[in-house]
């Protein structure tokens, strides 16, 4: 009989979600990681964006509240920050909204508010609800390779030379994914791959305010000037604590936010909107600057290929990572992993194996693809507004139109229209509905 193991390589939220899903039809889940999982909030050294501003929008925040029911409470007691629909908005060239997608002049009475915490806190709940779920370990090596025969994935080699024989290997190890290279060992056809490359950076650093400020909100962010010398540049300020601030600033094509305090400071005073400005300025730094190079996004179109091999499943970034500006990914993971579940239950009737079929993974990867669709479209148009961005630009006209229908429709007043704009972008519903 086959392994009744599930393996998962990375503890990150990708990871973390899969496992919390794995246990739910296996009792004997292992997430490797190599890194050392911290017994408190801290961030990990394999997460260099860890220290940057995290938001877990609608549609994320569903699927990790509905898998972990006491993840509110517990983010709750180590200062984690909800946004109410007044309390988070963006500055733009067309005015304050308080939506990204479109411009919304006013708080919107009826949009869900957005979880904002640190990674290291958000991770930390997550490890720790984890703990209470039975048949789910956590092992502290680096996989070195996989295990195969007959052209599938039977479980995986760590750095100490140990084998694990698995009947599931879940690859959520991010964009350095092990996947790729294992596909083309056993002489699988890679996929195809969208990419844009929007030469992303962004720097932050976490402040005090001061005893005497005027900001009583949860955070903001502001947009890219249409014009002048600075049109590459952004940011933001989020509570993610009562008296923590964490300021994110961004840049693009070259033209990068430096990583000292002084060169933050003044990287700021050239910013859309002076609001970011005035208030660090008496703020006290309680970190110095961390900096988060991000390339290009990428898709892998796992959905077109014909052949799979059995026994391995990439989720997460290692199927799509796009850019961290629009604050998608956890969401986007999240997404992901509620198809990762539907098809795991079907893989365990009967219960004789944990491994997909070849129909349901094509189901998986073309449900996948479909999460996908909405948020690459939104980050790739905007990356595409910056000149220097080169790469694929979506092939998805039809709904590029429909959406700018269903915008000017908002912008009027159509209520439905706005919130079926805002749903779409939430990640609360698939790109298809507004086709």
């Amino acid at each position: 009989m086959p392994s009744q193991r599930i393996v998962i390589i990375g503890a990150g939220i990708s990871g973390l979600l899969s496992a919390r899903v794995a246990a739910s039809v296996c009792r004997d889940v292992v997430v490797v990681d190599r890194d050392p999982l911290p017994t408190q909030p801290a961030p990990r050294p394999s997460t260099p964006q860890g220290d940057h501003l995290h938001l877990l929008l609608p549609g994320g925040l569903d699927t990790m509240n509905r898998l972990f029911p006491k993840l509110p409470s517990a983010l709750d007691n180590l200062g984690g920050q909800i946004a109410q629909p007044h309390e988070w908005y963006a500055y733009t060239p067309a005015g304050k909204t308080y939506r990204v997608s479109r411009l919304q002049k006013t708080p919107l009475v009826n949009r869900p508010p957005l979880r904002i915490q640190s990674r290291a806190v958000l991770e930390f709940c997550l490890r720790q609800q984890l703990a209470e779920v039975p048949g789910i370990s956590f092992r502290r090596a680096m996989v070195k390779d996989a295990l195969t025969a007959d052209g599938q994935v039977t479980g995986v080699v760590l750095d100490s030379g140990e084998q694990l024989p698995a009947g599931l290997t879940i690859d959520a190890s991010g964009r350095v994914s092990r996947t790729l290279r294992w596909m083309a060992r056993l002489g699988y056809t890679l996929p195809e791959e969208d990419v844009v490359n929007c030469d992303f950076a962004y720097t932050s650093a976490v402040f005090a305010p001061p005893v005497e400020h005027d900001f009583s909100d949860t955070g903001f962010m502001i947009s890219s000037s249409k014009d002048g010398p600075y049109t590459k540049r952004g940011g933001s300020l989020a509570k993610i604590a009562p008296n923590e601030w964490q300021v994110t600033l961004a840049g693009r094509l070259g033209d990068y936010p430096p990583k000292d305090l002084q060169g933050l400071r003044d990287y700021v005073a050239t910013l859309l909107h002076p609001r970011l400005a005035d208030l660090l300025r008496d703020a006290e730094p309680l970190s110095t600057p961390a900096q988060y190079l991000f390339p290009k996004s990428v898709r892998r179109r796992f959905d077109l290929l014909d052949n799979f091999p059995p026994g391995l499943l990439p989720i997460g970034d290692a199927i799509c990572h796009i850019n961290p500006g629009y604050a998608q990914g956890m969401s986007l993971a999240c997404r992901q992993v509620e198809q990762l579940q539907a098809t795991l239950v079907s893989a365990a009737k009967p219960a004789d194996t944990v491994a997909p079929n070849a129909a349901a993974l094509g189901r998986y990867f073309h449900q996948v693809y479909e999460q996908t669709r909405a948020p690459w479209l939104f980050a790739a148009q905007n990356d595409f507004t910056k000149t220097g961005t080169t790469g694929d630009f979506p092939d998805e006209q039809a709904a590029i139109d429909q959406l700018a229908v269903l915008n000017k429709a908002a912008n009027r007043g159509d209520q439905h229209a706005a919130d079926l704009v805002d749903a779409i972008f939430d990640m609360q519903r698939p790109l298809a509905d507004a086709l």
